[in-house]
């Protein structure tokens, strides 16, 4: 089957910052193609062998998701035990994610997914 790859998806960036404080904050522009709102579940998963982590909006909450949250015009996730646990170090350095589709993984994420692509910086005095 071919498809038509629509230029339209592929201007967006979409991306999400780790806080020093460890949560990770998704921009205007990520938080509105993900439809996300306060409460809104959110899984990780992890490919070990490859060292990636996967994202992916779902549609009911379980023990094994995160709930989205909000501070004004802010959306987040309280993540900060997830990234100790796997060692990313967001404390002294700046730690984003742009997002790739990962239209593979939908059905064991339940939900629309994201590959995690990470790139980091030295933070500076000022962050």
């Amino acid at each position: 089957m071919i498809e038509i790859l629509s230029a339209k998806k592929f201007q967006m960036k979409l991306k999400a910052t780790i806080q020093a404080s460890g949560r990770l904050g998704f921009t205007d522009e990520t938080a509105k193609a993900l439809h996300l709102e306060a409460g809104v579940p959110i899984k990780f998963a992890r490919d070990d062998e490859k060292g990636v982590l996967y994202l992916a909006r779902v549609q009911e909450r379980d023990e094994d998701s995160f709930e989205v949250k909000k501070s004004g015009d802010y959306y987040y996730l309280a993540t900060r035990t997830l990234f100790d646990t796997l060692g990313i170090e967001y404390r002294t350095h700046s730690v984003i994610f742009d997002f790739a589709r990962a239209a593979s993984l939908d059905e064991l994420m339940g939900g629309e997914a994201y590959k995690l692509c990470k790139r980091e910086k030295q933070r500076n005095d000022k962050e």
